[in-house]
């Protein structure tokens, strides 16, 4: 017996709208939230006021991501900027290796700076920032304020990321530099540990691990209604990409200001970035 006209049409309207939201669910958990793009100055920027009193005791964690095959930028990062590190800073190189490769394991043995991720695959929106903090949250013996995650093809001035984050706010801070106006793009960003800790107890990151990886955790904080608590602690004027990058956020490196410069994929624009701004340290 055929189904009425009107319930053929009711059915299809129901599997349409399934379809709509299926569809609207998948794009909002995976797509970048852009917003609207920022002008790269100092105007449209947040700076702590270094008039203030330093806070004593600032420790910070630097997850440096990269891949396994990558040993030559990792030699590459050991001998020119970390060699600049204070030593309230402490770093690691974060890759996934369910399995660890006999390559990799005579690196760690000799640097001992690697920490891998037990996941099975290498992929930016599989979860892996999620299991990075979610690792982090774990360091509740050595005191930790700031938790950021950077990658290899940044160049980072450590000595002024560790004197801009002793003058933070170390409750609910969302460090970085905006993309658009919304989320800390990923070049490097960081949070204070008391989100690192939320990020690892709060269902909703643990639902949602999945998706563009670095807009990800705006979400996180949007969706679990505690947006409007998280301060967020702006640098775009300090933070930018590489001059020939090409890219909306790439300019001259400022010997006074720039703290962390990206795009650094050419192996020589990295030495070159290091040689311009070794002369500040």
């Amino acid at each position: 017996m055929m189904l009425p006209r009107s319930l053929l049409i009711l059915k299809l309207v129901a599997l349409l709208t399934i379809i709509f939201f299926t569809v609207f669910y998948v794009w909002e958990t995976n797509a970048p939230n852009l917003g609207q793009p920022l002008k790269w100055d100092c105007y449209s920027t947040t700076i702590p006021s270094f008039d203030q009193e330093k806070y004593s005791d600032t420790r910070i964690f630097i997850g440096i991501f990269t891949t396994k095959e990558k040993l030559a930028r990792r030699q590459m990062i050991r001998e020119t900027y970390l060699l600049h590190k204070p030593e309230n800073i402490e770093y690691k190189f974060v890759m996934v290796a369910s399995q660890v490769p006999k390559e990799l394991e005579l690196e760690i043995e000799e640097f001992n700076d690697i920490l891998t991720l037990n996941m099975t695959q290498e992929n930016m929106n599989e979860g892996k920032t999620y299991e990075y903090f979610k690792t982090m949250s774990e360091r509740v013996d050595d005191k930790i304020d700031f938790v950021l995650k950077a990658d290899d093809d940044s160049y980072l001035h450590l000595d002024r990321i560790e004197y801009d984050l002793s003058h933070t706010d170390r409750n609910m801070s969302y460090w970085g530099y905006l993309v658009g106006d919304t989320f800390m793009g990923g070049l490097c960003y960081g949070l204070s540990f008391d989100l690192v800790q939320w990020v690892a107890k709060s269902p909703i990151p643990r639902k949602y691990k999945e998706g563009h990886e670095d807009s990800q955790v705006q979400k996180w904080f949007r969706w679990s209604h505690i947006d409007d608590q998280v301060k967020y602690e702006v640098r775009n004027c300090r933070i930018h990409d590489y001059i020939d990058s090409g890219s909306f956020y790439s300019k001259e490196i400022d010997l006074d200001n720039t703290m962390i410069v990206h795009y650094l994929k050419n192996d020589d624009h990295f030495i070159n970035t290091h040689q311009t701004l070794s002369a500040t340290y």
